[in-house]
C-alpha cells in the first residue's frame, strides 16, 4: 500500500482549479520519471477536482492508481486530493483527506488562497508529514476515532477516469492539450499507460517479462534519442531514461564477483608488469593476458583464472534424479526440422557472435574451472592470451602491424568459416589502424623504422601495436554495440540509428560518479547461456556435419560419444602449427594473404544464409554430443536451476512448464523430464524456452530469460573494461584513432561499424549501396522487404537508395603512374564517373553549363578585381595582433582561402544567405565550406566506398538547398514590383550577375538553369581553395626564396608579359603539388595502357602525384581537375595568380612558428600509389586543408 501525492486544491464551481501546494513520495519510481511523475500527478488532481461536484466524494481509477477527492465547497471553496496505489483502503483515504483540509484552513488565512497571486508560495508543511505518516492506513483510522462518522453514501466509489470526464472529453486529448505538463510528462503518461509499466511499478524484484518492459523502455529510449528527435527536452529525457537502465542493468551482477568456482588467484595491489613491453611500462596499453585492468585487483578477469559463479543454487536437486542428458537432448533439443529464423537474422550475426563468445570464454580441458581467455573484449582470439601468443602475431618491424591474415585463436578454425573471415578483417584492420598511426604521427614521434636502432625499432614498434591494439578493439566493440546490439533489438530493421552507450559517463542520485572500468570477470551462467546451436542456419549445419566427418570419420553423428568427440577434438586442435601457415575452408595463401574475392565470398554467402530459430528441438542432431558435454558440464559445476537465474536479474521465476514454454508438447516433455518447474536446469531450461516473437525493441527474438541477460552482459562486459571507459581517450588512441572508432549515423546503415570495416578491408567487393554492407547481419531480402513495409508508411522511398542485389566480382584495376599513361587516361575515352554522380545529385542528366560559363566569363574582369579586393579585406579583419609586438597573424586556409570562394558563390553569383551576416541564413560560412567539400568529394574523389552515402546524402541536401534559393531570385525578375522590391536588399550584390543569367536563359527553364548554375560552380570550390593553399604553401619553402620574391616583383610589374609569368609559377606549383593525388576512370573501349590491355568496363586509377614526378621538361604537369566554376583555365588564370601575389605581398610574410604553420598533412599508399591526405583539427582525414597559419609585419 501506497501513498504518493497529495494536494489541496482551490475548486470554484467555474474556472480552472488551482493546486494551493502538495507534497508526494515518489520513491517507487525511478530518479529520472520522478519530474514528470509529479507532473502528471498534479495534473490528475486538477482534472479530477474540477469534474467532482461540491460537497461529493469520489475515487477515481486511472490504470493502477486512484485518486481519491473530496470537494468541500463552501465558502472556501476547497477540495483535497490524495492519490494511492490501488490497495490502499478508502475509508482512510478520505479521513485524511477530511483531516488535511481542516488544518489546512484553521492554519492558512482565506485572504491567501482566495485569490491567490502566486499559489506555490503558499507554506502549509504538514502535507509532508501526512504523506510519510499514513503510508500506514491505520494511522488514518485513528483520526476516524474523533471525528463524526464519515457519511459514506457521500463516497463514489471506483469510478475510472472516463466516466469522470464529461461527456466527448477524453484523457489523452487533455493530456495533449495541457499547457501545465511538459513534453517529457506527456510521453511518461504515453509509455505509463501500458500494462509492463504497471507490472514493474508493483513487481521492482519479480518482473514479468512477457509484458515485454525492457522492449518497450528501449523503443522509447530509440524514439527519443534518435537523430530525427528535434526536442531536446525529450532528447535529455532519452538520455535521463538510457542512464537509468544502464545503471539497472550494471547492476544485475555483482562488482566484483562474490564466489567464484575455485581459489581465485592473490590479488595484491602492485600491478604486475608484462614482459611483451619493449619499453616503459604502459598503463595505459591491454596487459596480453588481461591483468592490471583493476589497479586495487590486478587478477581480476585475467586469462587463466577461475570462472566466477554468479547465482549460488540452494535447490540443486541430486544427480540422481536428473534426467539423462541424452534424453533431454533427443526430445527438448534435437531439431525435427529447420525453422527460420522470424526476424531475417542472417547466419553472418552468428559467426561475428562466434567471434564475442570466444573473446571471453575457453574453459580450460584440464580444469573446467578456469578460464584460459580474459573476461574482457580485447580481441583475445585475434591477438592471443599469453605473450607467447602475441608474440606469434606480430611482425615487430617498427611499424606496429601484424602478420598478414593472422589471428591467434586456433578454435575459430573449428567454426563456419565466416567467423574466420571476419577476424581476418579485424587482422587487417589493426594494419590498418597500425599504418595509419604512424603515417600521422600525431606527435612527430615516429621515424622510419629503416632509419633507427634495433631497440629504438622495438620500442616504436611496441608504442604502435598497443596503440593500434586499443583502437582496434574499441572498433570490435562498436561493432557489438552498433552492430550486433543494433540486430538484437531490431535497431536498423526498424530505421533507428540511437544506439545503447552502456560506456557514458553519468551520476547518481548522491551525485557520485556512477562505477565505470571496474572490472570483469565472466561468470558459468553466462558461459552457458551463449550456447546458440539452434541458430546454426542450414548451410552452416551441413558444414559443421562435414567437419565432424573429417575428424570422426564414418561414425553415426547422433551417437558420438563424449570420450570420441575428445579424441577427435584434442587432434583437430593439435593441428595449429605456425599461425601464418594457418587456413580454413579450403582456402589458399598467396604471399601469405588469402584471397580478397574469397573472403568476400564467404562474407556475402553468410549474409545470405538465413539463421535458424531460438526454439525448441531446433539444434542439429549432429550437435547431440556437444549439447551432452554442456549439460554435463553444467551438472558438474553446479550450476543454479532456471528459476533461479531469473530471480537473480529480477525476473519472475515461472510457476508451471506451460508459462515457459506454451508448445504442449515441449512443456509436455519437460515435465516428464524434471517434474517440477523448479527443477529445469539452465542450460536446457534457456535453450529451449518459448521464444519472443519480432517486434518494437526485438529483433534477435531469443528466449525471454536470454533477451534480458544478455543485455545485462553486454553492459557489464563494456561498461567495466577501463580500456573502453575511462581510458578510452585520445590520448591513448590518438585522435584519429578514437574518431575512428565513433559510430556515424549519416553513412546508411544507421550508425553500424561493420559496414566500414568491409568497404575498408574489401572495397572492390563492395559496392557503395550495397545492402549486403549496409545490413550484414539481416537477410538482404528480408531486410528489402521491411525496409519497402516502412516506405509505405512513411513515402521516403528509402529502399530505393540500396543496392538489394549481390555484388558482381569486381573487374581488375589496373595503376598507371607515368606521364604519358596518365594523360592517355585523361581523354574522352575514358570516363570519371564525374557525370553520373552529378546526376545523382540533382535527379537528372547533368544540364549544358556552355550558357552560364558564357556568362561567368563575361564579367571575368570584376572577378578578378573582386578576389583581390575580397582576399585583402578577409585578411586585415581576421588578423589577430600578438601582444606587444608587431606581428601580425593569419589562418591564411580556414579564415581566407577557404572562404573565398563561398563568399563569391553566395554574395557575387547565387544569392544565398550566411548566418554571420543575416537571421534568414541557412547555414553558417564553415558550413557552406564544408558542405562544399562534400560536393567535390562526391564529384570528384569518391575513392573511399565507406564515404559514399554520407558524401551523396549531403550534396543532394546542398543542391536542393542552392537551388531552391535560387529559383526564388529568379521569380522575382518575371515580376517588375518584385525586381524592384528584392533590388534593394541585402543579397544585392549577387542580382545583376544572376539576372544577366536568366536574361540570356532563352527557353531553359528556371530549374534547369538552376541546376546548370550548381554544376557549374560548386563541385569546384574547394578544389579551388586547395589548388591556391598548395600554391602559397609550396613557395613559403626557404628553398624557394627566390621564386618568392619575384613572384612580389612580378605582382607590381605592368610588363605585358609579367601575369604570365605569375601564371607560370602557378602551374609549375601545382605539378609539383596537385591538388589531387590521383582518380579513377573506366574505359569506354579496350584499348592498351602502360603495357596492359584495359578491357571496357574496366576501371583503371591514375596517379597524378607519380605522372607529374616524371612529367618531361617544360611542360606543365596534368592536374586531373575538371574545368568549371573558378577552375575554368581563362578565369582560374586571371584570378589564381593575383590572389597569391596579395597574400605574398603581405610585409615579411611567413610561416607561423612550429606545426601551426605547416599544412597537417601526410602521404598514404592507395593501390600502391602515394596519396596526400590532411588531419582537421577533430583528428579526421581529409583531402583538403583546414588551417595554415602565417605571421606578417603589421605596418604602423
Amino acid at each position: 500500500m501506497k501513498v504518493y501525492y497529495i494536494a489541496v486544491v482551490l475548486a470554484p464551481p467555474s474556472g480552472a482549479s488551482i493546486i494551493l501546494c502538495n507534497a508526494s513520495d515518489l520513491s517507487a519510481f525511478s530518479f529520472y520519471q520522478r519530474a514528470s511523475v509529479g507532473e502528471f500527478m498534479s495534473f490528475m488532481s486538477k482534472t479530477v477536482a474540477e469534474r467532482t461536484a461540491q460537497g461529493e466524494r469520489q475515487s477515481v481509477q486511472e490504470n493502477n492508481y486512484v485518486a481519491h477527492v473530496y470537494n468541500r465547497g463552501g465558502a472556501e471553496q476547497l477540495a483535497g486530493v490524495i492519490i494511492t496505489d490501488q490497495e490502499y483502503p478508502v475509508r482512510p483515504a478520505f479521513s485524511l483527506l477530511t483531516k488535511v483540509l481542516d488544518e489546512f484552513t484553521s492554519k492558512v488565512p482565506q485572504s491567501q488562497f482566495n485569490n491567490p497571486n502566486n499559489p506555490p508560495s503558499i507554506s502549509f508543511p504538514e502535507l509532508s508529514t501526512y504523506v510519510q505518516k499514513y503510508q500506514d492506513p491505520s494511522q488514518a483510522d485513528t483520526i476516524m476515532r474523533v471525528q463524526q462518522e464519515l457519511d459514506e453514501t457521500k463516497i463514489v466509489l471506483h469510478k475510472t477516469i472516463e466516466s469522470v470526464l464529461q461527456r466527448g472529453e477524453k484523457l489523452d486529448n487533455l493530456v495533449d492539450r495541457s499547457n501545465a505538463l511538459s513534453a517529457q510528462s506527456k510521453m511518461f503518461y504515453k509509455t505509463a499507460k501500458k500494462p509492463a509499466y504497471i507490472n514493474a511499478v508493483t513487481n521492482k524484484d519479480s518482473i514479468n517479462d512477457r509484458y515485454l518492459l525492457l522492449e518497450r523502455l528501449l523503443v522509447l529510449m530509440s524514439r527519443l534519442g534518435d537523430s530525427t528527435q528535434e526536442s531536446e527536452p525529450l532528447r535529455k529525457l532519452g538520455s535521463e531514461v538510457q542512464a537509468f537502465v544502464i545503471d539497472l542493468l550494471y547492476k544485475d551482477l555483482p562488482h566484483p564477483p562474490s564466489s567464484y568456482l575455485s581459489v581465485a588467484a592473490s590479488s595484491g595491489i602492485v600491478p604486475a608488469a608484462s614482459s611483451s613491453s619493449s619499453g616503459p611500462i604502459k598503463y595505459a596499453f591491454r596487459s596480453a593476458d588481461g591483468s592490471d585492468y583493476n589497479p586495487l585487483f590486478p587478477a581480476l578477469g585475467k586469462a587463466r583464472t577461475p570462472y566466477a559463479r554468479s547465482v549460488p543454487s540452494i535447490k540443486l536437486p541430486p544427480l540422481s534424479s536428473l534426467p539423462d542428458p541424452g534424453l533431454v537432448f533427443d526430445t527438448l533439443l534435437r531439431r525435427d526440422k529447420f525453422v527460420e529464423h522470424p526476424g531475417g537474422v542472417s547466419s553472418l550475426f552468428f559467426a561475428f557472435a562466434d567471434l564475442v563468445i570466444h573473446s571471453i570464454f575457453n574453459t580450460d580441458p584440464k580444469d573446467p574451472t578456469i578460464n584460459n581467455t580474459s573476461s574482457y573484449l580485447d580481441l583475445s582470439i585475434l591477438y592471443g592470451s599469453s605473450d607467447a601468443e602475441v608474440n606469434s602475431v606480430r611482425r615487430k618491424d617498427g611499424t606496429g602491424r601484424l602478420w598478414d591474415d593472422v589471428f591467434a585463436d586456433g578454435r575459430l578454425l573449428l567454426m563456419p568459416p565466416a567467423s574466420c573471415a571476419l577476424l581476418i578483417l579485424l587482422c587487417r584492420n589493426h594494419n590498418y589502424i597500425a599504418d595509419k598511426i604512424l603515417n600521422i604521427n600525431e606527435r612527430r614521434a615516429y621515424k622510419d623504422p629503416e632509419q633507427l636502432s634495433e631497440q629504438e625499432r622495438a620500442t616504436q614498434d611496441d608504442e604502435i601495436f598497443q596503440r593500434a591494439r586499443l583502437v582496434n578493439s574499441g572498433y570490435f566493440v562498436q561493432i557489438i554495440l552498433g552492430d550486433y546490439v543494433g540486430t538484437i533489438l531490431g535497431l536498423a530493421r526498424d530505421g533507428r540509428d540511437w544506439r545503447l552507450n552502456p560506456l557514458m559517463e553519468m551520476r547518481q542520485l548522491d551525485h557520485e560518479i556512477a562505477p565505470r572500468g571496474e572490472g570483469n570477470v565472466v561468470s558459468i551462467e553466462f558461459n552457458l547461456l551463449y550456447r546458440w546451436h539452434a541458430t546454426l542456419s542450414e548451410e552452416d549445419a551441413s558444414w559443421t556435419e562435414k567437419i565432424f566427418r573429417q575428424y570422426l570419420g564414418d561414425a553415426d553423428l547422433s551417437q558420438v560419444t563424449p570420450a570420441q568427440f575428445h579424441d577427435a577434438a584434442r587432434t583437430a586442435l593439435g593441428r595449429t602449427g605456425n599461425v601464418r601457415e594457418w587456413t580454413f575452408h579450403g582456402l589458399k595463401r598467396a604471399n601469405g594473404r588469402f584471397s580478397d574475392a574469397d573472403l568476400a565470398d564467404l562474407i556475402m554467402n553468410a549474409t545470405e544464409y538465413r539463421a535458424g530459430a531460438f526454439k525448441a528441438r531446433n539444434i542439429p542432431a549432429a550437435m547431440r554430443v556437444i549439447e551432452i558435454l554442456g549439460i554435463e558440464q553444467s551438472r558438474k559445476w553446479g550450476v543454479c536451476s532456471l528459476n533461479e537465474f531469473r530471480k537473480f536479474i529480477g525476473l519472475k521465476p515461472y510457476d508451471t512448464f506451460e508459462q515457459w514454454n506454451s508448445d504442449e508438447s515441449v512443456a509436455a516433455a519437460a515435465r516428464s523430464l524434471y517434474k517440477h518447474i523448479d527443477n529445469l536446469e539452465l542450460h536446457v531450461g534457456l535453450q529451449a524456452e518459448e521464444a519472443k516473437q519480432p517486434g518494437p525493441g526485438a529483433g534477435l527474438c531469443p528466449g525471454y530469460t536470454i533477451s534480458r541477460a544478455i543485455l545485462a552482459d553486454a553492459v557489464c562486459l563494456t561498461r567495466g573494461d577501463r580500456f573502453l571507459t575511462v581510458d578510452f581517450t585520445p590520448y591513448n588512441l590518438t585522435t584519429w584513432g578514437y574518431e575512428d572508432c565513433q559510430f556515424n549515423v549519416k553513412d546508411g546503415s544507421y550508425g553500424g561499424m561493420l559496414t566500414k570495416l568491409l568497404f575498408r578491408t574489401l572495397p572492390d567487393h563492395y559496392e557503395p549501396r550495397s545492402a549486403y554492407a549496409h545490413f550484414p547481419f539481416l537477410v538482404p531480402s528480408y531486410m528489402e522487404k521491411e525496409m519497402k513495409t516502412r516506405d509505405a508508411k512513411t513515402s521516403k522511398g528509402e529502399a530505393s537508395k540500396y543496392i538489394w542485389t549481390r555484388p558482381p566480382p569486381p573487374k581488375p584495376t589496373t595503376v598507371v603512374g607515368q606521364f604519358e599513361d596518365v594523360h592517355k587516361v585523361l581523354q574522352p575515352e575514358f570516363l570519371t564517373g564525374q557525370d553520373q554522380r552529378l546526376a545523382k545529385i540533382i535527379g537528372h542528366q547533368p544540364p549544358d553549363v556552355k550558357l552560364t560559363q558564357q556568362v561567368l566569363f563575361a564579367n571575368r574582369d570584376e572577378w578578378s578585381r573582386y578576389f583581390v579586393a575580397a582576399t585583402k579585406t578577409l585578411i586585415q579583419s581576421r588578423s589577430i595582433k600578438s601582444v606587444g609586438k608587431t606581428t601580425q597573424y593569419i589562418d591564411i586556409v580556414k579564415d581566407v582561402l577557404n572562404v573565398l570562394p563561398i563568399k563569391w558563390i553566395c554574395e557575387q553569383i547565387a544569392g544565398l544567405h550566411i548566418r554571420e551576416t543575416t537571421k534568414r541564413a541557412h547555414w553558417t560560412e564553415q558550413q557552406y565550406v564544408k558542405n562544399f567539400q562534400d560536393v567535390c568529394r562526391y564529384v570528384f574523389l569518391n575513392t573511399d566506398p565507406t564515404d559514399d552515402w554520407e558524401l551523396r546524402e549531403s550534396s543532394i541536401k546542398t543542391f536542393q538547398y542552392f537551388s531552391e534559393d535560387v529559383q526564388e531570385d529568379f521569380k522575382t525578375f518575371s515580376s517588375w514590383i518584385s525586381d524592384k522590391v528584392s533590388s534593394i536588399n541585402e543579397k544585392d550584390d549577387s542580382r545583376k550577375f544572376l539576372k544577366q543569367l536568366f536574361v540570356s536563359r532563352g527557353a531553359k527553364e528556371p530549374a534547369e538553369l538552376a541546376a546548370s548554375l550548381f554544376c557549374e560552380v560548386v563541385p569546384t570550390a574547394a578544389h579551388f581553395s586547395q589548388a591556391l593553399a598548395h600554391v602559397i604553401n609550396f613557395y613559403l619553402d626557404e628553398a624557394r626564396r627566390e621564386s618568392y620574391e619575384a613572384i612580389i616583383s612580378l605582382s607590381t610589374n605592368h610588363a605585358t608579359d609579367a601575369h604570365e609569368k605569375l601564371v607560370k609559377y602557378v602551374h609549375d606549383a601545382l605539378s609539383h603539388d596537385p591538388p589531387v593525388s590521383g582518380l579513377y576512370l573506366t574505359a569506354t573501349k579496350e584499348s592498351v595502357v602502360g603495357g596492359n590491355r584495359v578491357r571496357a568496363g574496366q576501371r583503371v586509377f591514375a596517379s597524378l602525384v607519380e605522372a607529374n614526378k616524371n612529367r618531361p621538361q617544360n611542360q606543365d604537369g596534368v592536374f586531373g581537375i575538371t574545368e568549371h566554376g573558378l577552375l575554368y583555365s581563362p578565369l582560374f588564370t586571371l584570378v589564381a595568380p593575383r590572389i597569391l601575389a596579395t597574400v605574398l605581398s603581405l610585409p615579411n610574410v611567413r610561416r607561423a612558428p612550429g606545426e601551426s604553420g605547416k599544412l597537417n598533412r601526410f602521404v598514404e599508399y592507395h593501390r600502391g600509389a602515394p596519396i596526400q591526405q590532411y588531419v582537421t583539427y577533430e583528428g579526421s582525414i581529409s583531402p583538403f586543408p583546414d588551417s595554415l597559419l602565417l605571421q606578417y609585419d603589421r605596418v604602423a
